[in-house]
């Protein structure tokens, strides 16, 4: 049994395939398998992947396309790795990124998973410079996990920075196939639920960020939210009484202000449906007037944008200032 697995769901990946695909064949670390699945792509990638010659692949293809999480669960199920390291086709790993996160996992047994640094790339692979000082712990508690989602939502913020553990999935289950948008969320809300996570502060991936992906799709805003809300109203359910009261006035501050923005974009844009839409789900969610409140506060009148409140992260981790 090899230590690793790499798992590589592709859909009409090109041009950024091909690199992606050789930097994970292009490994310090060799022991490992790599399984690729193309959900029924047309624009050339099955036909590059079908090219690769390497033993350590194992090339797979849908006949008709499935989606991010059935694709993610299938490969998973194809293989009896201890380890499941994510991988997309729009990114880069450095050449010590599995050797690394195997020497992690070793010291750290007991994560549910773990993610990794990053830096950001642009479509023609310069890096984009982005400040930001990170004081998450190495190992983040099931606690200190659910401050940070109520801040962020996601903490490894994509899929291409995490590895899994077999042992913590088999507790848990796999990604859920209804969702389209916020499975992985779902999928680290529910392993941190009883693990802690894994915090590798390395920058072991380059992250390509282009207007092609889907999550930024304006025609998907209407799933994010939808899913990021019941992913939520999960984690609600779990955490302590204390928690949950902390949880809700930190949404109100920074997570549903970002859907409540999506949904006066929306609206600016002439698309009324999904601004409706929106309304009606936050609404449901939460007082509807308190956070009408609190978007002319902050983002009209004090203009504050919402990323900007994780440049230094030391409050979201419980860190006082010196």
């Amino acid at each position: 049994m090899k230590p690793i697995v790499v798992i590589l769901p592709v859909f009409n990946g090109m041009p950024y395939l091909k690199q992606s695909v050789q930097s994970v064949l292009a490994q310090s670390f060799h022991n490992f398998d790599f399984l690729i699945l193309d959900d029924d792509s047309t624009d050339g990638s099955w036909e590059f992947l079908s090219t690769l010659d390497d033993p350590r692949i194992t090339l797979m293809r849908n006949p008709t396309n499935k989606g991010l999480f059935y694709n993610l669960n299938h490969m998973i199920k194809r293989s009896d790795c201890p380890l499941i390291k994510l991988w997309a086709q729009d990114d880069v790993m450095s050449l010590n990124c599995l050797g690394e996160i195997l020497s992690f996992h070793e010291c750290h047994p007991d994560i549910g998973f773990s993610y990794t640094g990053r830096e950001t790339i642009d479509r023609d692979g310069r890096i984009i410079v982005t400040e930001r000082n990170d004081h998450t712990p190495e190992l983040v508690s099931p606690e200190l996990h659910a401050r940070i989602a109520f801040f962020v939502g996601s903490i490894a913020g994509n899929i291409a920075n995490v590895t899994l553990s077999r042992l913590a999935l088999e507790k848990v289950g796999l990604f859920r196939e209804d969702m389209r948008i916020s499975g992985d969320f779902d999928m680290w809300v529910r392993l941190a639920r009883e693990h802690p996570v894994g915090c590798i502060h390395s920058r072991l991936i380059q992250l390509r960020d282009h207007s092609g992906q889907l999550s930024r799709q304006e025609t998907y805003w209407i799933y994010h939210l939808k899913e990021d809300i019941e992913v939520y109203r999960y984690l609600l359910g779990y955490v302590s009484t204390a928690a949950r009261a902390e949880g809700r006035r930190l949404l109100r501050r920074f997570k549903l202000m970002l859907y409540y923005t999506l949904m006066v974009k929306a609206a600016l844009n002439g698309r009324f449906k999904t601004a409706a839409e929106c309304f009606c789900i936050l609404s449901r969610f939460d007082n509807i007037g308190v956070l009408t409140l609190s978007f002319v506060w902050n983002r009209v009148l004090r203009a504050r944008r919402y990323r900007s409140a994780f440049a230094d992260n030391r409050s979201i981790v419980g860190i006082t200032s010196q």
